[in-house]
């Protein structure tokens, strides 16, 4: 017995959703029910104030320095980056730092 993938259409010689193929090619109801998601009625999604200034202060030009990305990338490539461990180390433990005096009960 060959059992087709009903999540994939495409694929050669899988059955239609809810069908099972058999020896030889024919297909037959499966005894389970597939029932097709219906699509979502249209949502609005509304930034709240806060978020909505976060975004429209944000460029992708402020984020990303495709100099500083080339420089590193070079030096990957050229084998004369080094990671310092003591830095990595200090910058790690200040985040856990900071996160957790966020958390922390006022």
């Amino acid at each position: 017995m060959n059992i087709g993938n009903a999540l994939d259409p495409l694929r050669p010689g899988a059955s239609p959703a809810g069908t099972i193929a058999t020896d030889g090619g024919k297909a037959k109801a499966s005894t389970a029910s597939a029932v097709a998601p219906q699509p979502a009625s249209s949502s609005k999604v509304e930034l709240s104030g806060g978020m909505a200034a976060l975004k429209s202060g944000l460029s992708l030009e402020d984020a990303f320095d495709s100099k500083r990305v080339e420089h590193f990338r070079a030096a990957i490539a050229n084998g004369s980056f080094k990671v310092d461990a003591h830095v990595v180390a200090d910058k790690v433990i200040s985040g856990n730092l900071e996160a957790l005096a966020r958390s922390a009960p006022k």
